[in-house]
């Protein structure tokens, strides 16, 4: 799925919110040189982006977010958050549901 910065704030990701996760090592634009739109983003960190929302959302907290939501894309469906505690991501159920 290819994604626009666009769209990514349009579904609830804040400029604000973006510029902190780079700063904190979650997400890495291709150029830095400014904060919020002035950054050009590879598509891959979009759908990381927007799939650490949801996460972030859901109650994760933003670095949990950024190792699920890379694990997800890279194809793990399954993510261990801790022992015994595993972490299923199914985007195609939340696209079924009408959810972004």
């Amino acid at each position: 799925m290819s994604l626009t910065l666009q769209q990514v704030t349009d579904r609830g990701l804040t400029y604000r919110r973006l510029d902190h996760w780079v700063r904190a090592g979650y997400l890495h634009p291709h150029h830095q040189g400014g904060t919020g739109n002035n950054r050009t983003w590879p598509t891959r960190e979009l759908q990381v982006a927007d799939l650490m929302r949801r996460l972030v959302d859901a109650g994760l907290t933003a670095g949990v977010a950024a190792i699920a939501a890379r694990a997800h894309l890279d194809g793990r469906p399954l993510v261990r958050l801790a022992p015994g505690l595993v972490l299923a991501i199914d985007t195609d159920l939340l696209t079924e549901a009408g959810q972004p």
